[in-house]
């Protein structure tokens, strides 16, 4: 009968260990792994928020060679895209009174002087443009054989909408992104006294002195300082969180090198890869996510794997 006791209070010291194992096994399992996330340290710099228009290029200096006398074009020095200089010439022009002095020549010689190409010349410096007769083509007086421009003159014409005069003025700096990724410094030089009845903006002129060989008619982006900070606290775009309604803003903070608070910010001024921030519980050098806080829960345990 003593062994029968012993037995079972035997069995139930066993079951009482077993149990006790298996509870400190699920709570082992129930210790959540840390999350390992990328973070970098707040950082205090200058900023800038800019505007951004459309703009295309324009030549201000147009002139035309037009045809000095009534007749037929008998030769071209010039073809479209050659530079010209003032006083060169152009072609040259028979007329109709000249081909009938070739048939007195055999009878009168001193007709021969009558009977010259008539020269017609370019009044200004610049490249040909537009070219609007071939050789042989009958002109009249006056018409427009040809344009030239003036590169130099060359300018980006930008339309601003008026809600926006105060940050375009006259001499504001400015930059001009090209397509192929340059970028020029310049000045807006000239401001339109006129506003554009439907679409109310006005028009802004940028002179180029730098562009070296730009072609008219090439839309283009323009740039100016919206807005600036010159000590502003500052973190990454990729930093910032938000709520589906924009109304709330917070980045996850981490404490003693492993646990990730939420802290609410304001977003003020930003950039193409910064944003100022401003946050009572937040300053210069604290730690915050940058990769792996994508719904993260406040006071969560991580790891960072690299800063």
């Amino acid at each position: 009968m003593k062994s029968k006791y012993t037995f079972i209070l035997i069995s139930l010291f066993g079951l009482i260990v077993l149990n006790s194992c298996k509870k400190d096994t699920a709570s082992l399992n129930t210790k959540k792994a840390a999350i390992e996330v990328t973070a970098v340290p707040v950082s205090q710099q200058e900023i800038k928020e800019y505007l951004t228009f459309n703009g295309v290029t324009v030549y201000q200096s147009k002139e035309d060679i037009r045809a000095s006398v009534t007749g037929y074009i008998s030769g071209m020095r010039y073809k479209i895209g050659d530079r010209i200089g003032a006083g060169q010439i152009f072609s040259y022009v028979r007329t109709k009174e000249q081909d009938a002095l070739r048939d007195a020549l055999k009878i009168d010689s001193s007709l021969a002087k009558f009977i010259g190409p008539i020269t017609i010349k370019s009044n200004v410096t610049g490249i040909i443009k537009n070219l609007n007769v071939n050789t042989n083509d009958y002109i009249a007086e006056g018409e427009i054989i040809a344009t030239v421009v003036q590169p130099s003159s060359l300018v980006v014409k930008v339309n601003v909408p008026y809600e926006y005069e105060d940050y375009v003025q006259l001499n504001s700096q400015c930059w001009v992104l090209l397509p192929n990724g340059k970028t020029l410094d310049a000045t807006i030089t000239d401001i339109l006294p006129t506003v554009d009845a439907v679409s109310q903006s006005q028009t802004f002129l940028i002179d180029l002195p730098d562009a070296g060989d730009l072609p008219e008619n090439l839309n283009v982006q323009v740039k100016l300082i919206q807005k600036e900070s010159s000590d502003a606290l500052t973190i990454p775009k990729k930093a910032l969180q938000t709520n589906e309604l924009l109304t709330e803003f917070w980045v996850m903070r981490i404490v003693n090198d492993s646990l990730a608070l939420k802290v609410s910010v304001i977003p003020k001024l930003k950039n193409d890869s910064l944003i100022q921030v401003q946050s009572d519980n937040l300053k210069l050098n604290d730690l915050i996510i940058i990769e792996g806080a994508y719904q993260m829960q406040d006071s969560t345990i991580v790891k960072v794997l690299n800063r």
